[in-house]
């Protein structure tokens, strides 16, 4: 009834169950050892289910057994599930991405293992078999391959441009860039150059990249980037009278465009105006619609370098703290302009009016009327 080699797995699987069994009760159910019993199993259950399916392959004397004519064509996919599976126990206690991980592999493993068994029994030509595969899987394969490749490439040179300093990265992506450059030049140029040879450049350079690209996770991120993002430097609006080493780096002084102008704000000779769209006149308030952007136009026609600020108000951020609700542009010298987006979700009726000022301009606002 049980053949040798599925009496030895039965044996193996409910020892490793007692061993779960008694992990679970005795130890701790959600540790790293009880994760690792049930993937044992697991495995070792499908393992023996397979044993007493195939018998372990043996037949009953006088017949003989088409596995034993034709051997199956070898497979990565089952180590690739087996992989998949790993992954999928260790995402259970550590990231839901390793977890998607195990998912995406054992869903490869199913259907690539799958085409490759039905193909494999199509015809008694072993060569027009791989071709059905190749016709029904190729298609699917190579495009995700690829862009599977270019995001590892990518991702790995990034961690390395991220560690390194930033003169020496711009120094590495010309010099990575020369060298791909040449070496695609020379394979262009002998064409009857083996593929395998090819291959192995391909391959080298790959797990190069990758490698460095770990290695420079090991190391992080250099030390002005780890401050700027502790700190917020660049996400972070400071809209005061002067001028902010970070919030005011790389000033856009020109529009691109005009439409979709709600208002436009100009500081002109010490003085604040605002002209409305479909108004005509200068206006000292203007109105915008609640809870949808309202696009303004600031333009700065005075001498120095002003900023437009927005008072919003105010807003509870703890129990008894208040904190000031701004928005506001970059510091703009004199001729030029720029965006001011508000959206504001709360009527100006509500609380304090909302203004548009110019800090250290006193005396000089335009106010926000919010239906």
């Amino acid at each position: 009834m049980f053949t040798p080699g599925s009496k030895y797995l039965i044996a193996i699987t409910g020892l490793s169950a007692v061993s779960f069994a008694l992990y679970m009760l005795l130890v701790h159910p959600s540790a790293l050892g009880a994760v690792a019993l049930i993937g044992l199993v697991a495995a070792t259950s499908l393992i023996t289910g397979v044993a007493l399916f195939t018998r372990d392959g043996h037949t009953p004397d006088g017949q003989t057994s088409a596995a034993t004519v034709d051997t199956p064509t070898p497979s990565m996919w089952p180590l690739v599930g087996a992989a998949g599976f790993a992954l999928l126990l260790v995402g259970t206690i550590t990231t839901p991405i390793v977890f998607i991980f195990g998912i995406v592999a054992i869903f490869a493993a199913l259907v690539e293992w799958t085409v490759q068994a039905w193909s494999e029994g199509a015809s008694g030509d072993n060569a027009y078999n791989a071709s059905i595969r190749q016709r029904i899987l190729n298609p699917i394969e190579y495009p995700i391959l690829a862009a599977v490749g270019i995001a590892v490439i990518i991702f790995s040179f990034s961690r390395v441009m991220l560690a390194t300093n930033k003169d020496a990265g711009a120094i590495i992506f010309i010099v990575v860039a020369a060298v791909v450059s040449v070496v695609g030049m020379l394979i262009s140029l002998r064409p009857s150059l083996k593929k395998g040879i090819i291959g192995t450049i391909a391959v080298v350079a790959a797990v190069g990249l990758v490698g460095a690209g770990i290695a420079s996770m090991g190391v992080g991120m250099r030390e002005d980037l780890v401050v700027a993002a502790e700190e917020d430097h660049y996400a972070h609006q400071e809209c005061g009278e002067e001028k902010s080493e970070h919030f005011d780096k790389g000033v856009s002084e020109t529009i691109s465009a005009t439409s979709g102008v709600d208002a436009t704000i100009e500081l002109i000779d010490g003085k604040l105006t605002a002209q409305v769209q479909g108004i005509e006149g200068l206006q000292d308030s203007i109105t915008v619609r609640r809870s949808n952007p309202s696009n303004i136009i600031f333009r700065n026609k005075d001498a120095g370098e002003f900023r437009l600020k927005a008072n919003l108000g105010k807003k509870q951020i703890a129990d008894g703290v208040m904190e000031e609700v701004v928005t506001c542009t970059q510091l703009i010298s004199e001729g030029a302009e720029q965006w001011l987006t508000l959206t504001i979700n709360k009527p100006s009726v509500s609380g304090e009016p909302y203004t548009l000022s110019i800090p250290g301009l006193k005396g000089q606002s335009i106010v926000v009327v919010v239906p």
